[in-house]
């Protein structure tokens, strides 16, 4: 990247509150100059000073993205840039005028570059691009579609800074993760839709014996009404079988308990809950699910009273690895990328 002079002001920064400010201004941008297309655009926050060059991101942090590109099935081009061209410029002085201005000029890089894909890599980027500050744990690592005022239509994915791979290297794992699942879901389109076939219990006759007495693992899951197990109520409670040594999945049977359109008479949803203890006693397989302890208080109050052999999914990855987040939605992400859900 060309040094960036700070001589004049670029006619597109007209109002930005940052003129009023004593740092220094662009004057260059990397659309004017930057070799396009590529398929993948990484964007900063904002141009870091490097043996007197402002560069998107330090060496350092660019060698952390090549490797990671390396490490992927295709050969991408990619380029780097800023969300913010006013170096100095961070989250604590990124004011709504700024964000607005600054935007202007990124939708004018992408117009430029015409990624297939851009990483948002930070705070400061994923704020530019969608105009307002976003919470990380529901974005990050998630696909959006965007548009820019010139109709350049792009692929957007926050994921973590580099730097925050530098600063803590077990940050690594989720960087790596974000990046190949993006590029092999959305760019290699290798994303499949995961269709698990059910049966919807509505007597008795439905309750599939088959659930037991087996030797094969059970996965539980309930979905309730709210958080309190005292007050709320148990909308489904859902099984399915699975063979543990190959992962192979089999029936699939779903328990409608307190659900609305269920309408289940009294004596059905005491003989569904009876099915359900039956299964939970069973000494001869493990019972898999997801924060049990959640789940197992909901039972425990609709009259479960003996389980055996828990494998909560949660516990299990915290002992794994600790410092990543461990919800099932990021469960399935990380070891089941290829699915959409």
């Amino acid at each position: 990247m060309p040094q960036l002079s700070f001589q004049g002001d670029n006619p597109k920064c007209e109002g930005c509150p940052a003129l009023t400010m004593q740092i220094p201004r662009h004057t260059i941008l990397d659309y004017e100059y930057a070799d396009a297309p590529v398929d993948i655009l990484f964007i900063s926050d904002s141009a870091k000073m490097f043996e007197g060059q402002y560069e998107a991101f330090r060496p350092q942090e660019e060698d952390i993205i090549t490797r990671e590109l390396l490490r992927l099935e295709h050969e991408f081009s990619f380029a780097f840039t800023t969300a913010v061209k006013c170096p100095t410029i961070t989250s604590d002085n990124l004011s709504t005028g700024i964000k607005k201005t600054c935007k202007v000029h990124l939708h004018d890089t992408i117009d430029h570059f015409k990624p297939k894909m851009v990483f948002a890599c930070g705070k400061v980027a994923t704020t530019v691009l969608y105009g307002k500050a976003k919470d990380d744990s529901k974005v990050r690592g998630k696909c959006d579609t965007m548009v820019t005022e010139a109709g350049t239509e792009f692929k957007v994915v926050p994921i973590m800074h580099p730097f925050q791979v530098l600063a803590e290297p077990k940050n690594a794992y989720l960087f790596r993760t974000d990046l190949e699942n993006a590029v092999n879901n959305e760019l290699l389109g290798k994303a499949t839709e995961a269709r698990v076939p059910y049966t919807l219990a509505t007597t008795s006759e439905d309750l599939d014996q088959d659930f037991i007495d087996t030797e094969l693992d059970v996965a539980v899951d309930i979905e309730t009404t709210g958080l309190n197990f005292l007050q709320d109520t148990i909308h489904t409670v859902s099984m399915t079988l699975v063979n543990r040594d190959t992962g192979e999945l089999g029936k699939t049977l779903v328990l409608p308990i307190d659900h609305k359109d269920a309408k289940l008479s009294y004596r059905i949803k005491g003989q569904f809950m009876k099915f359900v203890c039956d299964v939970m006693r069973n000494r001869k397989n493990r019972k898999v699910l997801q924060n049990a302890g959640f789940d197992l208080k909901f039972l425990k109050r609709y009259g479960v009273e003996q389980v055996y052999n828990i494998f909560d999914t949660k516990l299990l990855q915290h002992l794994y690895k600790e410092d990543v987040p461990k919800s099932l939605a990021d469960l399935v992400y990380y070891y089941f990328p290829d699915e959409k859900f």
